[in-house]
């Protein structure tokens, strides 16, 4: 018989009936004759200690102690350790084993190198017997030695996953019930209750050594790992290893306070417990069902503060910040006094939205509101006095959080409004970090909720997902509001954009315009080269049917390059279509240039296909110019409005007439200049603010938040199948009558039938809503159907 042991094994067993067996076989296979094997049965409620009492009776090795009552394997290995003879001590898991040379080997390497720690490698062994992956990467040793303050930190590196499996190692039995005697009796951990001993016996560790050989056999999934949690109880078990890491604190402090770097322990304890929590929470994302996600996720934050929350997902499980954003509810207006307001979006330029930003900022500046800007990208100065400015250093996701969460600290922000909605695919994150510091999130929209039907895209769902997360969705016409109604997201709101700040610079013309008579027609577009909405290309075809006519006119198309076309596109094009001498592309204009070519002008041509709210059309109408369009029949600055022609998108021919008709006609041309005027008074003279104080209050879901009715359905799905064809098909027969070389030149690209394909997808779940809450359309919507698939 062994008087003293050279090494512990020690097996902390719960419910392991049907694999510990296995785990003793490996430790009396050892070829170090000189061991203890201690079993440490923990109150459990199968044949696991018969088991194991056939063991103590075939070797004399090994020992079974019993447990009065379950508490966590925590204490289990506690009772272990102060057990154990031998001087150096192995833990081993009831589902898992150890290779034959184990301890042989490690015992060997930990005398010569005087260790108090001695880490070796794992393999990772799946239910189907592979073993292999990143988490066994992760588990190998990737330092060779270390000593004093290195080894906590080396081993719980800060930013980085937190490893804590005691099984990893060879450890000097005299450091573990020094740390056991730090830990109290009584505290019970049934989950993560490796980790807080690992990390203490760190901080107290001098000497580390390591080797590369694989002595250990991890069983993934046999025990608790890799797990589906189907009810709040699972939940709450897997949560409370966020409780397993806080048990520790204070004696992490006290540690802490007797260390000379004690800054070090606990910047390393702060990283470990961010690691968990993201580690947890991430879980939970990725194992619950759907119905439970809600009611799991405000559990964890029972456990954890909501910002710790946020922060650790994003710092170390990004991918689930998508989940947790979906299903953590939002903060509702109304719940406290806004003072301070941040507007939110990715860049500054001199597009549209930007435009609204700063007119945005300025009108809430003038009502009293202490307003910051914060952008994701480099950007223009906002140019609005008082108005504080904050461009997002470029980094990680979980910095620019960090730094977004700053922001709002800093400032006391009350509200955010994210101008990024329709456009991002992580304004969800941005709005789950303003939630999570008790910030209600409006979102604002920018287009018609169709654009992604007829672009192609596939974001309807996405949008539908998270919109939830938003106090309020304010969009831009009636109809937006219908659409969202009927996805699902019963706080929207239409409010019209602020005018632009061009608009709020123009002087006030007093009188309407004259017709071009016995001289050239003036006509301009302005608006940046974006193809796949503005459509510039369609003017060139407009100006070769105007020529075909025998009009005498200027185009004077003006604005920067986009990414989709550019200046010298466009006039490659022109030059096909031999319209040099009609057709001018002018580049960006800005300031008293701008305004000046728009009041030398007799009309404004817009061929936009998808606007929410075109800034460029109440600045046409402030200088008196008669709009020719393609209709945009959802726009609100068309209710009323007596400046305004409009024609059928894409049909060329159709514009061109109805500009002819405007410059030809001296009383109707002075018609519509005079409407143009009382449209762009009344956008000048509206007050806004009255409804942005109702906005913060959450006073505005009656007034402009009606409900959808029968012809809004009718009208969306009109457009839909106007936005299926125009997206699968080439433009219409009006362009057979141009020259070849203008077709050429005007025609988009075409996408095919994958266009279809994206429209069926977009639309599926508003259609299935639709048709719950007004069956009468189900003939229709057959309809629809049919003529998207069987062409």
């Amino acid at each position: 018989m062994i008087t003293k042991p050279l090494v512990s094994i020690v097996i902390p067993a719960y419910n392991d009936e049907e694999h510990i067996a296995t785990a003793l076989e490996s430790c009396l296979a050892q070829t170090l004759r000189d061991i203890e094997v201690i079993v440490v049965d923990d109150a459990s409620t199968d044949s696991t200690t018969q088991v194991v009492d056939r063991f103590v009776d075939r070797d004399f090795r090994v020992r079974l102690l019993r447990q009065p009552e379950n508490a966590s394997a925590l204490q289990a290995r506690r009772a272990g350790v102060m057990a154990a003879r031998a001087d150096h001590l192995l833990f081993l898991d009831g589902d898992d084993e150890l290779a034959p040379a184990a301890a042989e080997v490690t015992l060997e390497r930990a005398r010569a190198q005087n260790t108090d720690l001695l880490q070796f490698g794992v393999d990772v062994v799946r239910i189907d017997g592979t073993t292999g992956g990143r988490f066994e990467s992760r588990l190998q040793p990737r330092h060779d030695r270390l000593e004093g303050d290195e080894v906590l930190r080396a081993l719980f590196p800060e930013d980085e996953p937190a490893q804590g499996q005691l099984w990893r190692y060879l450890f000097r039995t005299e450091i573990l019930r020094d740390v056991y005697e730090l830990v109290p009796d009584e505290l019970v951990l049934p989950r993560v209750n490796d980790l807080p001993v690992m990390f203490l016996t760190a901080a107290r560790a001098r000497r580390f050594a390591s080797i590369p050989d694989r002595l250990y056999r991890y069983h993934f999934g046999q025990g608790s790992s890799g797990h589906k949690l189907q009810s709040l109880e699972q939940v709450t078990f897997y949560a409370s290893g966020i409780s397993s890491i806080d048990a520790i604190g204070d004696i992490v402090t006290s540690i802490a306070s007797r260390n000379a770097n004690g800054w070090r322990v606990l910047d390393a304890y702060r990283s470990v417990r961010e690691f968990i929590v993201g580690y947890t929470t991430s879980y939970v994302a990725q194992h619950t069902p759907d119905d439970l996600l809600e009611t799991a996720f405000a559990h964890l934050r029972t456990r954890a503060a909501f910002p710790d929350i946020v922060r650790a997902v994003a710092r170390h499980f990004p991918a689930s910040l998508d989940v947790l954003a979906a299903n953590t509810g939002r903060v509702d207006l109304g719940t406290r006094s806004i003072r301070n307001v941040l507007i939110t979006t990715s860049a500054l330029r001199t597009g549209g939205v930007s435009g609204v930003i700063r007119a945005q900022a300025q009108l809430l500046t003038d009502a009293g509101y202490a307003v910051t800007v914060l952008t994701h990208e480099q950007s223009a100065p906002i140019g609005v006095p008082a108005v504080d400015q904050v461009e997002l250093a470029q980094g990680d996701l979980a910095d620019q959080l960090a730094a977004f969460v700053a922001v709002c600290r800093d400032r006391d922000i009350d509200v955010v409004i994210d101008h990024s909605i329709l456009y991002s695919l992580v304004w969800p994150t941005f709005a789950l970090a303003a939630r999570a510091e008790g910030i209600a999130t409006i979102g604002w929209a920018h287009n018609f909720a169709l654009r992604p039907v007829l672009l192609g895209l596939k974001r309807l769902d996405f949008q539908t997902r998270h919109l939830p997360a938003l106090a309020t969705f304010v969009v831009l016409s009636r109809l937006d509001v219908a659409f969202w109604k009927l996805r699902g997201m019963p706080r929207t709101v239409f409010l019209p954009n602020p005018p632009s700040d061009i608009f709020v610079a123009q002087a006030r013309r007093s009188s309407p315009r004259t017709a071009p008579r016995g001289r050239r027609a003036e006509l301009i577009w302005w608006g940046r080269l974006e193809e796949r909405t503005k459509r510039p290309s369609e003017l060139i075809a407009v100006a070769s049917e105007l020529a075909g006519r025998g009009v005498d006119f200027r185009l004077r198309i003006v604005g920067p390059n986009w990414n989709d076309l550019s200046g010298s596109d466009l006039e490659v094009r022109v030059a096909r279509a031999g319209l040099e001498s009609q057709v001018e592309i002018t580049g960006l204009l800005t300031g008293g240039d701008l305004q000046a070519a728009i009041d030398s002008a007799d009309v404004f041509v817009n061929t936009s296909v998808i606007e929410g709210h075109p800034l460029t059309l109440p600045e046409a109408q402030s200088h008196g110019l008669p709009v020719a369009m393609y209709d945009l029949p959802w726009l609100e600055l068309l209710d009323g409005n007596e400046g305004v022609v409009t024609t059928p998108q894409r049909d060329a021919a159709a514009l061109a007439a109805a500009i002819v008709t405007i410059i030809s006609d001296p009383h109707r041309y002075q018609e519509l200049s005079s409407g143009s005027l009382a449209a762009a008074e009344r956008v000048r003279s509206q007050d806004l603010t009255p409804h942005y104080r109702g906005l913060f209050a959450g006073e505005l879901l009656h007034e402009h938040s009606p409900d959808p009715t029968t012809a809004d359905a009718q009208q969306l799905i009109d457009l839909a199948i106007e936005f299926a064809e125009a997206f699968t098909q080439a433009p219409p027969d009006a362009t057979r009558s141009l020259p070849a070389a203008a077709v050429t030149a005007a025609a988009p690209s075409t996408s095919g039938e994958s266009g279809i394909t994206s429209l069926a997808e977009a639309l599926r779940p508003t259609a299935n809503r639709l048709l719950e809450r007004i069956p009468a359309l189900r003939p229709l919507a057959q309809t629809l159907k049919h003529r998207l698939f069987e062409r």
